[in-house]
């Protein structure tokens, strides 16, 4: 609008005794008319809330502003809605007459023209199209955009970028999706550890191998598998396909395991135990936030579970069971900016199932009701359980870090053994052994201090030391029966100790840690010991 036309439509706010020492003064006013503004609207297609925008312009209100001034505005607004995301939105002022006081303020939110795939990657150009989400004419939104671009690159092995273009229509522009392998298509790692059960095979080696979309979809295809020192008689396998399916963000998979043991060693080899578990799944996941900072998504699973124990010695003893169970679960996981910043991380799991137990022996045995070690199990028929797990990973500085961790079991009733957790191990309280301390209900805590140690340039090895304290606490019995004349329902158990991992840029990782134990709590499924050494060594490709 020409500045004549302005001013034949705007009130000078001027007062009419000014002084005639202001003459300046009022020439420079008169060539830049202003109104005083009483409300603001806005049309287009707004992306935030009238409110926001509002609160926004809120400073202005009631009070004189120039042409100038309310493009300065304009410019204002636009600029909060490029900080929430619209990057790309353009606000103006649109012809108007200013009647009333009111300004208007048009929005542009800008919207994609063309998207295009620049493909080098094992996966389909259909595949990255379907996980970016994003179509011609939809809104340019940052949060959209970001949640499209990770979880392109969730699918594995390979990595994607964006850039933007001005599209061939006015207010739109061009998406450009760039997509390239990262790493070979073929991955996993073989390893050693020293976890295994007593009567078992202390010594594990272990190899799994992932195959990256097999079917060109951002599939997986993952096989594993773990044989113990006690040679093939101790052993599980797994595998498992998982695909993105439908819309963007869900993904169906598939599993199958199997784990067969034979106990050995001291007075078990003449009972001749043996035992196998199978176990098939089927999953859905859907994620419903993906971004740098912050993600969670929701995982409902399946599972049916054949489970059998025998005896050589005692052929009525053997105890085929078979379970089924549904779960829901969430996780999530942020960055903050707390102290010198940190990574939180959460789940939470409730599972519903029923157990059968298929011989006549061992269900009499556990549906036997009488007062303590007497009492049967009372296990099976339907059973649920509730799991939390909170984790932090916190910064102190370049070099050290604190690691935290808290999980907990609540159960409805008295659970199987394949139900229940357990508070030892490389994994829970490391001063005790594998196993130890299994129970319905329980929490197990682990605080660790990591110091990086300094690396000189060019050194392939990385060093980084440790203290930890471990702590747990379980009961046996969901209803406070130990079924045990010697010692009472509950365990608890602590300890601390120091370690080192080291990483090698050949890609070796090992890790060795020693415990001691905190407390006079004594070890039931091994013997007995102060401390425990725990290793750990892998080489990945």
């Amino acid at each position: 609008m020409a500045a004549g036309a302005m001013a034949g439509i705007m009130t000078l706010g001027i007062a009419a005794d000014a002084v005639p020492a202001a003459a300046a003064s009022i020439k420079e006013k008169a060539a830049e008319p202003s109104i005083e503004v009483m409300r603001y609207v806005f049309s287009g297609e707004n992306p935030a809330t009238e409110e926001e925008l509002q609160q926004v312009l809120a400073k202005y209100r009631k009070k004189p502003a120039t042409m100038r001034q309310l493009e300065a505005q304009a410019q204002e607004v636009q600029k909060f809605l490029r900080t929430k995301g619209h990057f790309v939105s353009m606000v103006y002022l649109p012809p108007q007459g200013f009647e009333r006081g009111v300004v208007e303020m048009r929005i542009v939110p800008g919207e994609y023209d063309k998207i295009l795939v620049k493909n080098e990657s094992y996966v389909s150009d259909e595949a990255v199209r379907r996980e970016m989400g994003i179509q011609s004419g939809d809104p340019v939104n940052r949060r959209n955009l970001e949640r499209g671009v990770w979880l392109t690159g969730d699918m594995q092995r390979i990595e994607a970028k964006t850039q933007l273009k001005a599209g061939n229509k006015p207010g739109t522009t061009d998406l450009i999706v760039k997509v390239k392998n990262k790493g070979p298509r073929m991955w996993g790692y073989t390893g050693f550890d020293n976890g295994g059960y007593r009567y078992t095979g202390r010594y594990q080696y272990s190899t799994f191998v992932n195959y990256g979309s097999p079917f060109g979809n951002g599939d997986l295809l993952s096989l594993g598998g773990v044989i113990s020192n006690h040679g093939t008689d101790t052993w599980s396998g797994s595998v498992s396909y998982v695909t993105p399916v439908a819309h963007r963000g869900n993904k169906l998979g598939f599993s199958y395991g199997r784990s067969h043991y034979a106990l050995s060693g001291e007075d078990m080899t003449k009972l001749q135990m043996t035992g196998r578990a199978d176990t098939t799944s089927v999953w859905w996941q859907h994620n419903f936030k993906r971004s740098r900072v912050s993600n969670w998504y929701a995982t409902v699973r399946y599972n049916w579970k054949e489970l059998e124990s025998k005896s050589g010695a005692f052929p009525d003893m053997n105890n085929p069971k078979k379970s089924q169970d549904w779960s829901l679960q969430a996780n999530g996981d942020n960055l903050d900016n707390f102290w010198s910043g940190g990574k939180n991380t959460w789940s939470l799991k409730y599972t519903h199932g029923d157990l059968t137990i298929k011989n006549f022996v061992p269900r009499q045995l556990d549906e036997i009701s009488a007062a303590g070690s007497a009492d049967g199990a009372h296990t099976a028929g339907h059973f649920g359980k509730f799991y939390a797990e909170i984790t932090r990973l916190q910064r102190v500085n370049d070099r050290v870090a604190l690691w935290l961790s808290y999980s907990r079991q609540w159960a409805e009733k008295n659970l199987d053994s394949s139900e229940k957790m357990s508070l030892g191990g490389p994994y829970g309280v490391r001063a005790y052994p594998i196993g130890e301390a299994s129970g319905d209900d329980g929490w197990i805590w682990t605080s660790e201090l990591r110091w990086n140690l300094p690396n000189r340039e060019g050194n392939p090895n990385t060093w980084q030391l440790i203290s930890f304290l471990d702590g747990g606490h379980v009961d046996t019995y969901h209803d406070g029966n130990s079924r045990m004349n010697d010692r009472g329902n509950g365990r608890s158990l602590y300890g601390a100790g120091i370690g080192v991992n080291w990483s090698h840029e050949d890609n070796w990782a090992a890790r060795v840690h020693y415990a001691w134990k905190l407390g006079p709590e004594r070890a039931e499924s091994d013997k007995d010991r102060n401390g425990r050494l725990w290793l750990q060594l892998y080489k990945f490709f």
